[in-house]
């Protein structure tokens, strides 16, 4: 159901939001964890970011929980915090951890030719799973900004895998330095990789022909004489641009 943004809702919803952020900073004075706490936040962002009457419910529900209870205290990582922040996180990470699962079974489906980033990138979801799962309250503060940097797994829908993402992009640059291809056309296929996810990218090795041949003219370009001409690099690089924004086409629906 739409929402029906009347002058009694907005006010409601402000007064939510105030009493949320009014909490945060009371937490905060007494020296609760920052790592624990959410981000402030304002009911205009509130009212762009949701158009559903039923989202909206939940949204505000989830702040009077948090603004209602909590006790604040010690963990044994000396971690300043509520019951409920502790709760909240592991919550939290129980759904990341069967996100990554998830991913997990999807890349061991995948028939690949490149078998070390695959099984790279699966012992990178074992490390996040296992750090996951950790005791959160054993945690210091510095364990506990590593493990909210896990969760943003599930907040951003995606599972991030940073050096995954960085061997893809050092592979592209070196191909196009040797082949001195146009930046604009490097920029653009350099711009849509991150609009997958590792598994998808995986999946594109195994079974698109653009896609291996990244890695393909990588592994010659780094033995001298075996390397394409260039305006071969060129062209296989503007049939990878293609490809990418139809896939991108396609996953948008």
């Amino acid at each position: 159901m739409a929402i029906r943004w009347n002058s009694q809702l907005k006010a409601d919803l402000r007064r939510t939001v105030k009493s949320f952020n009014a909490k945060i900073r009371r937490l905060q004075q007494k020296g609760v964890t920052a790592a624990l706490l959410p981000d402030m936040i304002s009911s205009k962002e509130i009212q762009a970011g949701i158009t559903n009457r039923r989202d909206l419910e939940k949204r505000m529900a989830q702040l009077r929980e948090f603004t209602s209870a909590g006790v604040v205290e010690r963990s044994e990582g000396g971690v300043m915090g509520t019951n409920q922040l502790f709760l909240y996180r592991v919550g939290e990470a129980n759904k990341a951890i069967e996100q990554i699962k998830k991913e997990y079974e999807k890349i061991e489906s995948i028939q690949t030719r490149y078998p070390m980033m695959k099984s790279e990138y699966q012992a990178n979801l074992e490390s996040k799973m296992e750090y996951l799962a950790r005791d959160i309250r054993k945690l210091d503060a510095r364990q506990i900004n590593i493990f909210n940097k896990n969760l943003l797994t599930t907040e951003q829908k995606t599972i991030r895998d940073e050096q995954f993402y960085r061997n893809f992009n050092k592979m592209i640059f070196f191909n196009a330095y040797k082949a001195s291809l146009p930046p604009s056309l490097v920029a653009s296929i350099a711009s849509k990789v991150d609009q997958f996810t590792p598994a998808e990218l995986l999946e594109l090795y195994a079974t698109e022909p653009t896609f291996r041949s990244v890695k393909e003219m990588y592994e010659m370009g780094k033995h001298e004489g075996q390397e394409k001409s260039d305006a071969e690099v060129q062209e296989e690089y503007e049939a990878l641009n293609a490809r990418m924004e139809e896939q991108i086409a396609k996953k948008q629906g």
